[in-house]
């Protein structure tokens, strides 16, 4: 039921309506940027000054050795090929940075028609002009994207058109705080309503609508508690009732591409390091102690955030008066998001259009809380129904 989904540049975007025409530039960020430019920029030189065996080169005893000597030596990789493959891996970061600079969105808006300015990284600019009155409303929507070594969401609203290329970009942000009363503003500025993308399709919500919580909108009719106490507990699902409160988790870790991803780059930094720790003394003599402590440091530093992507996981814990969303790693736990019931206005499945993943999502005027990345549709839906009744019922 993947839908395809626009692909917006920003991380930080913002159209201000409040005074017409507008306009805005979607692209990627300076604080981004520059980072990175030098991050890849570093690489280089570091490439290079290894390559060119650094400023000076001291002897060791490897060039004091007879060539009668029954001696190998016989490093990791070569070490012209080692360099060549930094300096690469650093222009390539550059020159990635530097292609989505220069693609971006221009957005117009004069409060009747909304015109985007396309700039791709080759090739000549393209212009899209369509009137308000052909969109179908304010879509909100998450997307995973992947920032260094930790897996974040983006929160996009944007103004919903069935062509994918006349959606607009109306806010984007990495914080989910105000995300819906930011989502319901755009839609009452432009009398539209509100729309979301779930397991059972394109879901809208008039603007009178807006500000109605679950418990308001069963009572209206507009919304049925269809929890049945009766239903199996998904076999991917812990549930545990305690005396002031109900956990809910998975049961196990689900492997999708970002956890194979991330087992491949441990195995691969984790034997790379055994290596170099076998290899010790030869490695320093090849190179300076401190490249060589370096890379340790950089070895262990991937390992360990590849670790904690594998054996993060989360859960749901809902108290009396609220629902909070918990970060667990192996023994310790993180509060990542708290929600009083009596806020909440919706809980949906809902899928990610970039990925067609599945995820829960609980949102309220403040902020919106997401469970389940790795979870299946079907265990996800009895945990919607779950905590919709617990709502309905607080």
């Amino acid at each position: 039921m993947a839908e395809t989904a626009p692909n917006h540049y920003s991380h930080s975007f913002a159209l201000n309506l409040e005074k017409l025409p507008t306009k805005k530039s979607d692209r990627i960020a300076l604080r981004i940027l520059y980072p990175g430019i030098i991050f890849g920029l570093i690489l280089v030189f570091l490439g290079v000054f290894e390559l060119f065996n650094g400023f000076n080169h001291s002897k060791t005893d490897f060039d004091f050795m007879p060539e009668s000597e029954d001696v190998i030596y016989q490093p990791f990789m070569s070490p012209t090929f080692f360099d060549i493959v930094i300096i690469l891996i650093g222009l390539g970061i550059v020159l990635s940075l530097v292609f989505s600079y220069i693609r971006y969105k221009k957005i117009f808006f004069d409060g009747q028609k909304i015109q985007i300015i396309y700039r791709p990284v080759w090739g000549a600019k393209k212009a899209i002009k369509e009137s308000i009155d052909n969109y179908e409303g304010v879509r909100f929507r998450i997307e995973f994207f992947q920032f260094g070594f930790m897996n974040k969401n983006k929160y996009i609203i944007e103004l919903y058109h069935k062509n994918p290329q006349k959606t607009a970009p109306l806010y984007i942000s990495t914080k989910s705080k105000n995300i819906r009363k930011i989502w319901e503003y755009y839609a009452q500025k432009l009398n539209k309503p509100t729309i979301i993308l779930t397991d059972e399709g394109m879901v809208k919500r008039d603007v009178c609508d807006l500000n109605k919580s679950i418990k308001e909108m069963i009572k209206e009719g507009k919304f049925v508690n269809n929890y049945n106490d009766r239903d199996p507990l998904p076999p991917s699902i812990a549930y545990v009732r305690k005396r002031d409160k109900t956990v809910i988790k998975a049961r196990k870790i689900f492997w999708d591409a970002y956890n194979l991803l991330f087992g491949l780059v441990l195995l691969v930094f984790g034997a790379g390091l055994l290596c170099t720790a076998y290899n010790h003394e030869q490695a320093v003599e090849r190179f300076s102690s401190n490249v060589v402590f370096g890379l340790y440091s950089i070895g262990i530093l991937v390992i360990t955030a590849s670790i904690f992507v594998l054996f993060r996981k989360d859960k749901i814990v809902v108290k009396k008066d609220k629902i909070v969303i918990v970060h667990k790693f192996m023994l310790f736990s993180r509060k990542k998001t708290e929600i009083k019931k009596k806020d909440i206005e919706a809980v949906d499945v809902t899928i990610n259009p970039a990925t067609g993943r599945y995820y829960l999502s609980i949102i309220s005027d403040e902020r919106t809380a997401v469970f389940g990345k790795k979870i299946p549709i079907e265990d996800l839906r009895w945990v919607k129904k779950f905590l919709i009744n617990e709502v309905v019922n607080s």
